[in-house]
């Protein structure tokens, strides 16, 4: 992680770079910003960022990473501050909590775009009969990714409650699935997160490499969700999640959403 730093007197930026080289912590790089590509985080030398005209030029998106640095505290608390003098523990104790807070900020900017483009073509579905009769559809091909037999078979049971039939190819790993799709074309796709060999975010991603690919829902299955999870879901490329072991409500209303989604996005 890049650390910019503005204004500091020479001797107190050899300690910073000291504390960043003989602390455990080695995910912290100090740098001389470069103002036409940001840090990740930028340590301001003094309260008064009227004192450096280049920062005037910044987003205000980006003010949530600047530190400021100097003795008690700024007036303004519209920015984060730190101590001085530089007592190493402080130091990375400010950074860990700045970079924990931005990730969290992050992660809710991807989940809500990730939202916006993908989870909203799911809602307010059609009723199940009416969209798949006006598409003249007479079947859903669908790949199951998933190396438990158990949990093929339940998938495989709950789309059979579909008001068409469903042709199901299965696959138990992210390599067979990989081929499996090179040589068919589906109406939506399951793939299980954890698998021996290339797991489900590996193959989701190498899935939307494909132009045939990039607007195939993709349903991730995993047995529980973590905010890592959810965002590795979205850089990926998923279209939205089911957790395991299956349950028929859940199941049936988010399936219901996109097998109508398909209806509708093959007629247009």
């Amino acid at each position: 992680m890049l650390i910019g730093s503005i204004g500091f007197p020479n001797d107190q930026r050899v300690k910073l770079e000291k504390i960043f080289k003989l602390s455990k912590q080695t995910r912290y790089t100090l740098v001389t910003p470069d103002f036409s590509e940001l840090p990740d985080l930028l340590l301001v030398f003094g309260f008064d960022l009227t004192l450096y005209p280049e920062l005037a030029e910044i987003p205000q998106s980006y003010h949530a990473r600047i530190i400021l640095v100097g003795r008690g505290k700024p007036k303004n608390e519209e920015h984060a501050h730190l101590g001085y003098p530089l007592v190493s523990s402080r130091v990375l104790r400010a950074l860990d909590k700045m970079t924990r807070e931005n990730e969290e900020m992050d992660l809710e900017s991807a989940k809500q775009e990730q939202q916006e483009d993908t989870f909203s073509k799911y809602t307010a579905p059609e009723p199940k009969d009416s969209a798949a009769v006006e598409s003249g559809r007479i079947n859903y091909q669908v790949l199951v990714v998933d190396d438990n037999d158990v949990m093929q078979q339940a998938l495989n049971a709950e789309l059979q409650q579909l008001p068409l039939p469903v042709n199901v190819h299965f696959a138990g790993s992210g390599e067979e699935a990989l081929a499996n799709v090179t040589d068919h074309s589906y109406d939506f796709i399951f793939l299980d997160v954890v698998m021996p060999g290339m797991d489900g975010f590996e193959a989701c991603t190498e899935m939307r490499k494909r132009p045939d690919l990039k607007k195939t829902p993709i349903i991730m299955l995993t047995s529980k969700t973590s905010p890592m999870d959810e965002v590795k879901g979205i850089m990926s490329g998923c279209s939205t999640y089911l957790t395991k072991p299956i349950v028929h409500e859940e199941f049936q209303k988010v399936i219901g959403r996109v097998s109508n989604w398909v209806d509708e996005f093959q007629k247009a």
